[in-house]
C-alpha cells in the first residue's frame, strides 16, 4: 500500500504541472508519458487517465505478487521449523544465514549471523563443512553431538549450492539416527544374550550325554546324576525359548487376549496354589491378602501369568537370603480409581544402580544368582508386556537388605466401579 500512495502522490503531481506548463514542455512531457505507454505495453498518444489506471493495476499486481511472495517465505520457513532434523544455512564465507529450531537446539544461543566456527563445537561436523568448500561435492558422514546433556548420533550431510558466479549456500542437515543406534545395539545385545544363554545348557547337555556314552553305565548312582542334569539344563532351554517365544508374539501384536471381567482374587488363587509347594521347598513363608471386590477387565491366563512371574520371583529371591526372617506377602486392594496389585517380599533388594535396568531383556541383577534359581532374564520383560496391553502400570520400590515392592496399578472394570457408587 506503501508503494501505491506514493504512485498516486506522485502522478498527481505530474498532472499539476502538465497543467500549470505551457505548451512546449507539454510536448516534453507527453514523450514521457508516450515511453510510459510503451513500457506498460500501449500505444503511443494512449490517454494519461488510461496509462494512470493501467499502472495503478499494475501496482496492484506487484503488490499482491510482493505478499504472496512474502505469505510463500514464511510458510517455508515454518515447514523447515517443523522438521525435528536440524537445518542449517551457511554462506560461502561462513556465516549462518538460517538455521530451523532443531538446528538452534544442537548449537550456541544467536545461531543467525554468526560464523559457523562459532556456533558448530562439533569437530567433524566443520572438518566436512570445510570439505565441502574446498570440492564444491556433497559431504557426508556420521557424528556424535552432546544435546542437553544427552549423546545424540546423527547421519551428516553439507550439500553446496551455486545459484550464480557469485553465490552459494551450503545446507547442512543432520539426521538423528539416535534410535536406530539404540535398536541396532539391542538388536547385538539381544542375540549375544540369547547365544550365551543356549551355549551354557547345551554345553552341559553335550558334555554328560558325551560321558554317559563312553560310560559302562555300571555306576547307576552316577547315571542318574549325570541324567539329572541333562533333564534339568533341557528344562531350562524349555524355559527359554517359551519366554522368547511368548516375548516375541507380546510384541509383534500376535498374541491373543480374551479380555472380560476378571476377579484378581481368583488369579492370585491360581497362582498360589501353583508355588505353595515350592515356597514351602525354599522355607519361604508365603501370605496373602485380597479385597473381596477386586475385579479389573482383562485376560485372566495373561493376569495369571503377570503374578506368577511376580510371585515366582519373589520366594525365589527371598529362599537365597543367608540370614533373616523369608516372608512374601501378596495383596491386593482398591485405591481411588485404581486397582492395585502387590508383591512384597524381604529379599536381598536390588542395587540402586541396577534398578534403571531391571525391565530389560536378560538383564540380571545378580547372574549367578538368578541361574541358580532358574531365571532366564525374561519374566520381568514379559510382565511389562503384559501390564501394558492392560493398560496398566508397574512400578517397584527396593532397598538393599531389606526386600523388594512391586505394584501393578489396573483401572478397576466399569461393574465394579458402578457396584461402588450404589
Amino acid at each position: 500500500m506503501i508503494i501505491y500512495a506514493i504512485f498516486i502522490t506522485v502522478l498527481a503531481l505530474i498532472f499539476s504541472i502538465l497543467f500549470f506548463l505551457n505548451r512546449k514542455n507539454l510536448r516534453i512531457y507527453s514523450r514521457y508519458l508516450d515511453k510510459i505507454a510503451i513500457t506498460i505495453g500501449e500505444e503511443v498518444g494512449t490517454p494519461p487517465l488510461y496509462i494512470y489506471e493501467r499502472l495503478r493495476k499494475k501496482i496492484e499486481e506487484l503488490e499482491k505478487r510482493i505478499f504472496e511472495s512474502e505469505k510463500e517465505r514464511r510458510n517455508i520457513f515454518t515447514i523447515l521449523n517443523n522438521i525435528t532434523d536440524p537445518i542449517i544455512i551457511v554462506r560461502g564465507d561462513g556465516v549462518i544465514t538460517f538455521a530451523n529450531i532443531a538446528g538452534r537446539d544442537i548449537t550456541r544461543p544467536g545461531i543467525e549471523g554468526r560464523k559457523v566456527y562459532d556456533v558448530v563445537e562439533n569437530y567433524f561436523l566443520l572438518e566436512m563443512f570445510e570439505k565441502a568448500l574446498e570440492t564444491g561435492e556433497i559431504q557426508s558422514g556420521d557424528v556424535v553431538m552432546q544435546t542437553n546433556g544427552e549423546t545424540r548420533y546423527y547421519d551428516a550431510k553439507v550439500v553446496p549450492i551455486k545459484f550464480d558466479q557469485e553465490s552459494e549456500r551450503y545446507i547442512i542437515v543432520l539426521h538423528d539416527t539416535t534410535k536406530e543406534k539404540q535398536l541396532d545395539k539391542l538388536r547385538r545385545e539381544f542375540i549375544s544374550n540369547v547365544s550365551h544363554e543356549l551355549r551354557t545348557p547345551l554345553t552341559s547337555i553335550h558334555g554328560y550325554a558325551e560321558a554317559l556314552l563312553d560310560d559302562d553305565l555300571s555306576n547307576k548312582e552316577l547315571v542318574r546324576k549325570f541324567l539329572g542334569v541333562i533333564e534339568s539344563e533341557s528344562a531350562r532351554m524349555t524355559r527359554l525359548i517359551n519366554d522368547l517365544l511368548d516375548l516375541e508374539k507380546l510384541e509383534s501384536g500376535d498374541a491373543k487376549f480374551n479380555f472380560s471381567d476378571v476377579n484378581m482374587c481368583k488369579v492370585i488363587e491360581r497362582v498360589v496354589t501353583i508355588l505353595e509347594p515350592l515356597a514351602e521347598d525354599y522355607g519361604v513363608e508365603l501370605y496373602t491378602k485380597c479385597e473381596c471386590k477386586s475385579t479389573v477387565y482383562g485376560d485372566f491366563d495373561r493376569l495369571v501369568q503377570l503374578v506368577l512371574n511376580l510371585v515366582d520371583n519373589a520366594v525365589k529371591y527371598t529362599s537365597i537370603k543367608e540370614t533373616g526372617e523369608k516372608k512374601v506377602f501378596v495383596k491386593c486392594y482398591g485405591k481411588e480409581d485404581k486397582l492395585v496389585f502387590e508383591v512384597q517380599d524381604t529379599g536381598p533388594g536390588i542395587p540402586e544402580d541396577a534398578q534403571k535396568r531391571l525391565f530389560e531383556r536378560f538383564y540380571r541383577v545378580d547372574k549367578a544368582r538368578s541361574r541358580k534359581v532358574g531365571g532366564t532374564g525374561l519374566g520381568l520383560s514379559i510382565v511389562k508386556m503384559i501390564a501394558d496391553k492392560h493398560n496398566a502400570t508397574i512400578s517397584f520400590e527396593s532397598k538393599v537388605g531389606e526386600g523388594t515392592t512391586f505394584r501393578v496399578y489396573f483401572k478397576k472394570s466399569s461393574q465394579e466401579t458402578t457396584d461402588e457408587n450404589k
